[in-house]
């Protein structure tokens, strides 16, 4: 195709998993040859650092409205071939700019979550929209089977126009991973990796922390509005000197070669990819039945699956987990079917497929 224009689209590169996975993947079709512009309402340095310095960015404006408008304005000026919008009202900010426009390109929509799981009200908007957007757009990408399925029977997505791209997941080199005496004489160390939101399961975890074997420690990555709460649960439990909050971190890899283990203590998740980081660094994981854990870890055969919010489940689990982390190697393996290349040979063959030539 003679045009290989493509703007990525979302509302900041904040330290979430879908942002990273948005600049992941823009960065990746600019290495292979595409014109990629990224754009944001807003500049945020979190997740900035995963696209090339050379790489041409726009910011649209925080206000809605303005946004919409620049959005507009940007398409009939430049003219992708295909443009993507990710998280919240992106999807919808797109959309609209679409239609005042005029533009003729390709719009990919893209869902990262569950309804329940969004919690402003343009975001939530954009999932009721679903039965409209679904058909305006060219392509809604969703991050996983089970949530394909489910924006198809809850909000009655048109399913010839929604299809699953897992998510591009970062891996370490593959002599990085461990051999398994390596991984059985590391300390017990659960590694958890998140945003401190209620439906991400923290408190359940760090109950659970209270019931496995003294000798485990939690190490909890990520900051969110529930941290104070988090932090006093740990305290009220006597585990303070067990759970280490060290915030949100940017690059969270040496924690992945620190750790025995990974717990996923979540109550909704559309797919998991601190799961296949871990899984990438040849960690054993256990994770709740939610959604895209099961997808991810193939019902169970890649790690432990136990029921959302039962702390004497988790524990169990955990504690099984640290006494036998098994064999890092196949473990790899199943991470390599999410590598950044088999996700970008996917999106390429979704612009053949919907853009103009």
């Amino acid at each position: 195709m003679t045009n290989r224009r493509l703007l990525f689209y979302t509302h900041g590169l904040v330290g979430g998993g879908a942002e990273r996975v948005w600049a992941l993947v823009a960065a990746g079709l600019m290495r292979r040859g595409w014109d990629v512009t990224f754009g944001v309402d807003f500049q945020d340095g979190a997740n900035e650092g995963f696209l090339p310095p050379e790489m041409k960015r726009v910011v649209f404006g925080r206000g809605h409205a303005g946004a919409v408008s620049a959005i507009a304005r940007y398409l009939k000026a430049e003219n992708p071939a295909a443009a993507f919008a990710a998280v919240g009202a992106s999807n919808l900010k797109l959309m609209l700019a679409r239609l005042r426009s005029g533009w003729r390109g390709a719009a990919v929509l893209s869902a990262h979550g569950r309804f329940d799981a969004e919690p402003r009200f343009l975001g939530r908007l954009t999932y009721r929209a679903t039965p409209l957007t679904s058909r305006w757009a060219a392509r809604t990408v969703t991050v996983s089977d089970d949530l394909r399925a489910y924006l198809i029977k809850t909000f009655r997505a048109r399913p010839d126009r929604v299809t699953t791209i897992h998510n591009a997941i970062h891996l370490p080199p593959a002599d990085h991973v461990p051999s398994a005496a390596a991984l059985a004489a590391r300390p017990d160390i659960v590694l958890a990796v998140g945003r401190m939101v209620p439906e991400k399961g923290f408190s359940t975890l760090i109950e659970a922390m209270a019931l496995v074997k003294p000798s485990a420690r939690l190490v909890l990555l990520g900051d969110g509005p529930d941290r104070q709460m988090l932090e006093a649960r740990a305290a009220q439990l006597g585990l303070r000197d067990r759970i280490d909050f060290r915030g949100y971190v940017s690059e969270p890899w040496p924690a992945y070669r620190e750790a025995r283990m990974l717990a996923l203590p979540s109550w909704t998740e559309a797919f998991g990819n601190v799961l296949v980081e871990a899984l990438g660094h040849g960690l054993p994981v256990v994770a709740t039945r939610c959604g895209g854990p099961e997808e991810v870890l193939r019902g169970g055969k890649d790690g432990r699956l136990v029921p959302p919010r039962d702390a004497a489940a988790l524990a169990a689990a955990i504690d099984d987990t640290l006494s036998d982390p098994g064999d890092p190697a196949p473990r790899r393996r199943r991470a390599e079917d999410f590598s950044i290349d088999r996700a970008l040979d996917k999106f390429e063959a979704l612009i053949a497929e919907i853009a103009p030539s």
